[in-house]
């Protein structure tokens, strides 16, 4: 949270804070479905399923068939103060014989009832050429915060009482709603190595309660190399985050195939502001189910944590394009 409004109740922003130390603005890019997830969240490149909604949308022209997937996650477990940070997923994606893909997706974040996000996502991609896949969506974004004992109650910086209710509340409300838009490429050098491109936010919309504050989406600048084969992926990407100041991240993960329907990952980030996690996962998939976990540990920053756990299972159906 990013409000210079001396009034906004410090319990609340600090506890949301404390608790999620690397999420730096709203809406912040998490992994998101176990295998990008258990990947490091190097998927630019690679992305060929319903996924793509979230991390470029011109992999959805690589659907073959209708796609549905449902995430589930537990974000941080473990923390110390007994903090409930859920995060949870669902998309769709539906290709056609001749006009592309088309998809929608809705992801929600919340903390224990005291600040949640939503976002819901129109998507399209198609192939160019054979060589090329461009894609773009739409986001329409809304964050709120809670009522409680404390913004009922409101002190000022010096520890105060207000006598009434937090005055950011009061004056604009406790919810925010905006709209941000993402481009996506990518482009075959050849049969098994392919590059992604992606810009997610690019308008970076501000979704400060008060106009006179300022809480932007940071905007995701993207581009991954990746080598695929039919049993096996290896991916590597640079990212760049654009906070206060411009953040570096780099991102890398390799997944094998075994056989039987099983599939093993692993992956790593590092990057500026204390970016560091490991990664790892596995999957079982048949024709027309895929069911896949993650866990994502971060090395620096939050402490005292489990890590955070993902489930994800996606379903394909109808006839292949």
């Amino acid at each position: 949270m990013r409000s210079s409004n001396k009034f906004l109740l410090p319990v609340l922003a600090s506890s949301f804070i404390s608790i999620a130390a690397p999420l730096y603005a709203s809406f912040e890019e998490l992994p998101t479905g176990a295998r990008a997830a258990g990947l490091g969240n190097a998927f630019t490149a690679i992305a060929d399923d319903v996924y793509s909604t979230y991390y470029n949308p011109a992999g959805l022209a690589q659907l073959q068939r209708s796609e549905f997937a449902a995430v589930y996650a537990k974000l941080y477990a473990g923390l110390s103060d007994g903090s409930n940070i859920a995060r949870s997923y669902v998309a769709y994606g539906h290709p056609t014989e001749k006009r592309g893909t088309f998809g929608f997706s809705y992801l929600s974040l919340s903390l224990a009832g005291l600040y949640s996000e939503s976002a819901f996502g129109l998507h399209y991609a198609t192939a160019v050429k054979e060589k090329w896949n461009l894609g773009g969506s739409v986001k329409f974004l809304r964050k709120s915060f809670g009522s409680d004992t404390y913004t009922e109650n409101a002190v000022n910086d010096s520890g105060s009482t207000l006598g009434g209710a937090d005055p950011l509340f009061a004056a604009n409300g406790n919810s925010k709603t905006g709209a941000s838009f993402d481009v996506g490429a990518q482009y075959r050098l050849s049969k098994i190595y392919g590059l992604g491109f992606a810009i997610l936010n690019a308008n970076a919309p501000n979704m400060a309660l008060s106009s006179g504050d300022t809480d932007k989406v940071s905007a995701v600048y993207k581009a991954g190399l990746a080598r695929r084969t039919k049993t096996s992926s290896v991916s590597a990407e640079v990212s760049m985050r654009t906070f206060t100041q411009n953040e570096i991240r780099f991102n890398m993960g390799a997944e094998r195939w075994l056989g039987a329907g099983f599939g093993v990952r692993g992956g790593l980030g590092f990057g500026q502001r204390e970016y560091q996690l490991t990664s790892l996962g596995f999957s079982y998939r048949w024709d027309v189910m895929e069911v896949d976990y993650a866990l994502i540990y971060p090395l620096s920053g939050i402490k005292g944590t489990f890590g955070t756990h993902q489930v994800s299972m996606l379903f394909r159906f109808g006839r292949r394009k």
